[in-house]
């Protein structure tokens, strides 16, 4: 599958935090205007690797100092989340909302990224901060709906969770639109969108979630 026209960035939050990230954007921890009360979902172990994993240099840094995205929907990470899986907490689909924005934007925003070709703690990861690398990211796997290993492609999970990093701050204005679950949060979304005036399209997408759990 060839790189698509557009690069699609995904990150997913809780539901909860919207409001703020509405009024603040995206932020790391530690950042002047990250949320106090900022709900974490995943695995909490990531944290601490991510505080000693070094980032390209450049951008450089640490991964713990940039917000991070997948570059495409229903990760493994979703998965475990939804499910509970491996001891992370167990939060239904319905609270977990795509801020979903567009690798041009941050370039105009001149923003500082790297990408990598799959799960950034795994030794055959490769990071990428040119352009050039988005051919080198297998993109079928990326857009996969199933991405379990197979006796064939015993790599494939790996390389599903291809990851963006932006240094310390996306600004809403990069938001292209939110994905979610069911009508009852784009109800929700919707409202403190109006709050905000803020003018983003709030999409539900079965697509993007685990519609057989």
């Amino acid at each position: 599958m060839p790189k698509p026209d557009k690069i699609w960035l995904y990150r997913i939050t809780h539901v909860d935090n919207l409001p703020h990230i509405l009024h603040h954007g995206l932020v790391v921890a530690g950042h002047p205007q990250a949320d106090p009360g900022f709900r974490s979902i995943g695995d909490s172990s990531l944290i601490g690797v991510r505080r000693e994993l070094d980032a390209p240099d450049p951008p450089g840094g640490k991964f713990s100092e940039y917000v991070p995205f997948y570059l495409g929907h229903r990760s493994p990470m979703l998965y475990q989340i939804a499910t509970g899986h491996e001891g992370v907490e167990r939060i239904p689909q319905s609270d977990i909302v795509y801020i979903v924005a567009e690798h041009g934007c941050i370039v105009q925003n001149g923003l500082s990224w790297f990408f990598t070709d799959g799960h950034a703690r795994h030794n055959m990861t490769q990071f990428y901060s040119d352009e050039s690398g988005f051919d080198a990211l297998d993109w079928e796997a990326i857009y996969a709906q199933q991405w379990n290993n197979t006796d064939e492609d015993t790599d494939r999970q790996r390389r599903k969770q291809a990851e963006y990093m932006v240094k310390g701050h996306v600004p809403a204005s990069c938001f292209a639109y939110i994905l979610v679950y069911d009508e009852p949060t784009q109800q929700k979304v919707l409202t403190w969108l109006r709050m905000h005036s803020v003018d983003i399209p709030v999409r539900i997408s079965k697509q993007a979630y685990y519609d057989h759990l």
